[in-house]
């Protein structure tokens, strides 16, 4: 078979092999237990990179609040609360159902999609040979949705999770219900045959296949905040913004590059992870053998990831400004950084750059004096990756 595929103030939801924040900056609320009341009052653009028909976003896609990746599709949750998809509609997953409205959360598995409306019941199009698209007669009261690889899974409002569709083990596909113990849970994520599920406490259970110890929770996890479920692999983040990964890692999908920091969201792919730092740029790492990890020199204000089989998107907001970062503030990133930066009159602004965190010592570019506006800071072109910030002198 191919295979692919709380921060504070709001609950993440995950959405199969994407993960999407939206930040609380941006008074995004939705609680375990209630419904999105409306949706965010921002959009923003997207930008797709790697290879496949995902990456073939449409030219005049506007307004876009959430935004999710399956196989070789993607789809994405506008501000009036349509669904726009394109991509492999091989399955017709990217047809999105007629009159569909109100839609608050949006999840692509293998060749099925999966949406949340606001009145808490879930829609699912696409592939339906395991009853991935089949959703459960009388589910209710949906706060979440993960699509997976042949399968699904709901968050409900009570704390507990309900799947439907199947697993294979590589000879054939299994049914396998979700234990009655798994309770209390406030995020979801599915993988191609495993399951994330974070709970309240800060802790994260397993679930599914696990044959490249991707269901294998490390012992001792503690204050988690986020999920996400890649191919065979997980990765997951914890509330002082460290990340960390376990299962298959045969691309480098779950070594973590070291000295990364300050995340606020993460994105599993078939072989490749993406990670949003704090001041809205990205850090990738695993197979890069399409290009998948490569993302765009100069690439900032992001406000949420996602992540396929060979293929990543990231939904960039249309302010094109970020708060001034402080000293402390480093981003891992590759090829050409550039930071928009809010500046101040007086002050002087200047991009350092150092290879190992550990060396004593950053490397200066010119300072350039702030006059109150919008200036724009990029480093040496051609590098490898390298650790910038920027200093307000």
């Amino acid at each position: 078979m191919k295979t692919s595929k709380g921060n504070a103030g709001c609950v993440i939801i995950h959405t199969g092999w994407a993960i999407t924040l939206l930040w609380d900056r941006y008074k995004l609320l939705l609680v375990v237990g209630c419904m999105l009341a409306s949706l965010p009052s921002f959009a923003g653009s997207l930008i797709a990179w790697g290879s496949g028909l995902g990456t073939n976003v449409p030219p005049t896609l506007t307004n876009v609040v959430f935004i999710a990746a399956g196989e070789e599709h993607c789809l994405v949750l506008l501000s009036d609360g349509s669904v726009s998809a394109w991509g492999n509609n091989s399955y017709f997953q990217t047809n999105v159902p007629e009159g569909l409205s109100n839609v608050v959360a949006v999840s692509g598995g293998f060749y099925h999609c999966l949406a949340l409306t606001s009145d808490g019941s879930v829609m699912a199009w696409g592939r339906n040979t395991h009853g991935q698209s089949t959703v459960p007669d009388g589910l209710s009261n949906v706060v979440a949705i993960a699509a997976g690889g042949e399968h699904s899974l709901a968050l409900r409002s009570d704390g507990t999770v309900i799947n439907w569709g199947k697993y294979s083990d590589g000879t054939g596909y299994l049914t396998m219900p979700i234990p009655a113990d798994r309770t209390n849970v406030v995020a979801i994520s599915a993988g191609s045959e495993h399951d994330l599920l974070l709970k309240s406490d800060g802790t994260v259970s397993a679930w599914g296949l696990d044959q490249d110890l991707q269901a294998d929770v490390p012992s001792g996890l503690s204050n988690v905040v986020k999920i996400a479920a890649g191919g065979y692999h997980s990765i997951f983040l914890t509330s002082n913004g460290t990340v960390f990964a376990w299962g298959r890692d045969n691309s480098g999908q779950s070594e973590v590059p070291p000295g990364i920091s300050n995340l606020v969201a993460i994105a599993a792919g078939y072989q490749h992870n993406v990670g949003l730092l704090s001041n809205g740029t990205l850090v990738a790492w695993g197979d890069k053998g399409e290009g998948q990890t490569m993302f765009p020199a100069g690439i900032s204000n992001v406000l949420a990831v996602a992540a396929g089989q060979f293929d990543s998107l990231a939904l960039i907001g249309d302010a094109p400004a970020i708060p001034a970062l402080r000293a402390e503030d480093a981003a891992y990133v590759q090829g050409v950084f550039s930071v928009s930066v809010q500046t101040r009159t007086g002050k002087d602004y200047r991009l350092e750059y150092k290879d190992n965190l550990d060396d004593p010592v950053w490397n200066e570019l010119p300072s350039q004096p702030g006059d109150g506006t919008v200036m724009r800071l990029s480093g040496p072109a051609d590098v490898p990756q390298r650790y910038f910030r920027v200093r307000e002198l």
